[in-house]
């Protein structure tokens, strides 16, 4: 049991970091004030197909519901087999009444919150130094984002981000289960400084379950876990020998439980969509990767703890230590595990939401094993000065993080917000009058949102195809109609394509090709490549019937009220009524002619 005192430790990183955690959403309210209409702010850009699904679920649809889609799908899909942080979000929702939005808002103060609390509790029970572990919460949620070369340390470099603000509170994966990982490194160490055998049960079998937890929460964090625990037992087993007893039932019984999770897993797994792999960039490959940022720092950290064992400053056989070198070192098998398996999924995954933030910890456990205590136990006061100067700098860049991050998404931000009164209002009208129809927004973004705050499905967005209930081609098809809606030209769709816009190249020849870090296809798309997609957009056009124009039939229209839209495509197929204005939007109901 931790004292009153160390519990006001505690309270340092979890306060400030939830504090953090919403200045995005705090500096928003202050912005619009009375005029707010309910959006949460978003950091990253897939939170709101995330939103979209817990809204699924908060109006009662089935666990394998696609909300871009508007049905349920025949297969399993990332969002029904990972499902315990949905419903786990969307049942006490619907409890309270809460909105998907709502939810989300809540999500990021608790998993901010729990994270810097169990990334502590973990530290503590590691180190026994209550100030060191609230340094070390801060240095890993503060600094992770920097670790992994993005945010705005990348900004400040290169110009450009692929994630910005904390990774690890992506809502609602890995938000969800972030804290969680922490929660079972802890348990873990329990199970192996456990006093007895009945203790030494207990905590493996608690660790088990979290892992289980872990399983159907995110891909990244249980196999991330898995690793982690490998490379745990392995340093064990090579220099706790005598201890072997312990060690084999602790990792029997892990393992034990970790494998009831993983069969049904697997079943759901082996059920998924045939159009996942391709949209998830699963590649084929048995090449080892070195560049990563995290597993370099990691490297470094590693060295200087053989450095600090050789100088006798630490003893390798500690656990202590063992767990330094464990967290130091996991990023090296996730990396690499391709070697053996063959299979590499997007690893820029590992990169943002967990080995950042595992070669964070190494630090500040190696900071420990350098920091010699008193007599009396206590830090000494020159240690407290380190701490303390740690501590500032990793709160110092949170701020940056923070406040950058909500500079950059603002606009958008505002623009969801602002596009929830036409949304509301479709919902109404389909309370009415049931269409059952798909609903064209102009803008993509507001087409994006048009799931988390409705039981509607827009015509097409970039998070279309993310559930894999549909292929590349299909996608594409969808895409094409919303360009052909939107009155966009063969040569509009060419000049997107030179300039590199996001949403078009992903949508034209997928996300590995627009974000080349997402996979490893970075080759750059071509003259040619481009004026064949501009012929073939072209003949889309030329051949666009009612067949085309009913699939999927659309039953609302919105745009800007002030703006003048070009509806000459619209009007070819359906009657437009006179409109109404909500907000700055105008909203159309659509006939069939």
């Amino acid at each position: 049991m931790m004292k009153a005192r160390n519990w006001k430790y505690a309270a340092i990183p979890t306060i400030f970091v939830a504090f953090l955690a919403m200045y995005p959403q705090l500096n928003f309210w202050l912005a619009k004030g009375s005029a707010w209409q309910g959006a949460y702010f978003v950091a990253n850009f897939d939170e709101v197909a995330y939103s979209a699904y817990v809204n699924a679920m908060i109006n009662g649809k089935p666990r394998k519901y696609d909300a871009y889609l508007g049905s349920e799908s025949p297969h399993e899909s990332l969002y029904s087999i990972q499902f315990i942080p949905a419903y786990s979000i969307a049942l006490p929702a619907k409890l309270l009444g809460f909105s998907a939005s709502t939810a989300f808002i809540i999500l990021n103060l608790i998993a901010a919150a729990a994270a810097a609390f169990f990334i502590f509790w973990m530290l503590f029970k590691i180190t026994a130094d209550a100030p060191l572990a609230a340094t070390g919460s801060l240095l890993a949620c503060c600094l992770g984002t920097a670790v992994a070369f993005e945010g705005e340390l990348r900004m400040w470099i290169q110009g450009q981000i692929l994630v910005d603000f904390f990774p690890f509170l992506r809502r609602y994966q890995p938000g969800f289960g972030f804290p969680f990982f922490f929660l079972f490194c802890g348990l873990v160490w329990c199970s192996l400084g456990a006093e007895s055998r009945r203790k030494t049960i207990l905590y493996s079998l608690l660790s088990g379950i979290v892992f289980a937890l872990l399983v159907f929460s995110y891909f990244f964090l249980w196999t991330a876990a898995a690793a982690w625990l490998g490379c745990i037992y392995l340093l064990f087993l090579l220099w706790h020998r005598k201890d072997l007893s312990s060690l084999l039932i602790s990792l029997a019984t892990i393992t034990a439980v970790g494998i009831a999770a993983l069969i049904p897993y697997f079943i759901l797994l082996s059920r998924r969509s045939e159009h996942i792999d391709s949209i998830q960039l699963l590649r084929n490959t048995h090449l080892p990767d070195f560049n990563s940022p995290s597993m370099i720092f990691g490297l470094i950290v590693a060295v200087g703890i053989a450095i600090c064992v050789r100088r006798g400053i630490a003893e390798l056989k500690s656990p202590r230590t063992l767990f330094a070198l464990a967290f130091a070192l996991t990023p090296v098998v996730l990396f690499n595990q391709q070697v053996a398996t063959g299979h590499s999924l997007q690893p820029i995954h590992y990169e943002v939401f967990i080995a950042n933030y595992l070669v964070l910890i190494a630090p500040a456990l190696l900071l420990s094993l350098m920091i010699k205590p008193a007599a009396n136990g206590e830090s000494t006061s020159s240690s407290r000065r380190i701490l303390l100067y740690l501590a500032i700098i990793a709160a110092g860049w949170g701020v940056v993080e923070a406040t950058g991050s909500t500079t950059r998404n603002s606009p958008f931000a505002d623009l969801r917000d602002l596009s929830i009164p036409a949304i509301k209002y479709i919902e109404e009208q389909e309370r009415l009058s049931p269409t059952s129809g798909a609903v064209y927004a102009s803008n993509t973004g507001t087409a994006d949102f048009i799931p988390t705050m409705a039981d509607e499905r827009p015509l097409w967005t970039s998070h279309s195809s993310m559930a894999g209930g549909m292929d590349v081609a299909g996608n594409k098809r969808l895409f094409y109609s919303y360009l052909y809606y939107s009155g966009y030209r063969d040569r509009d769709l060419a000049e997107g394509l030179k300039a590199g816009a996001f949403e078009v190249t992903a949508a034209i020849f997928g996300s590995e090709r627009a974000l080349p870090e997402l996979g490893h296809n970075s080759a750059p798309v071509t003259a040619q490549e481009v004026d064949t997609e501009a012929r073939l957009y072209a003949d889309f056009v030329k051949n666009f019937s009612k067949n085309t124009a009913t699939d999927p039939v659309l039953s609302y229209a919105i745009v800007p009220a002030e703006e003048e839209s070009n509806f000459s495509n619209i009007d070819k197929w359906y009657e437009r009524d006179g409109g109404t204005v909500t907000g700055v939007f105008k909203v159309y109901k659509l006939k069939l002619r």
